[in-house]
């Protein structure tokens, strides 16, 4: 997984950031079993954490509104990755 398919499947904005689940939904990741899934979680952390730390990736913490009310993080692109990418598809 590299932080470009990553970055694909990331909303422009906050109003529409994704936890880490949804992520790997769009992606279309194996989570079929609970092994799948934790090395999927895994390989989505550490590439999300990159992608913040290089200021690509902005995430809030957010609790889940019905059901069981857990805390999860949403993640979205920042202005500095949306036009770092607009930039390299015109080269």
């Amino acid at each position: 997984m590299n932080h470009e398919e990553v970055l694909a499947v990331l909303p422009d904005s906050k109003g529409g950031s994704k936890s880490i689940k949804e992520i790997a939904q769009a992606m279309w990741l194996e989570i079929s079993s609970y092994v799948d899934w934790v090395r999927a979680e895994r390989r989505l952390v550490r590439a999300l954490g990159a992608l913040i730390r290089w200021g690509w990736v902005a995430c809030d913490e957010r609790q889940k509104e019905e059901g069981h009310k857990f805390w999860y993080n949403a993640y979205w692109k920042t202005e500095l990755a949306r036009t770092t990418i607009s930039k390299s598809q015109f080269k």
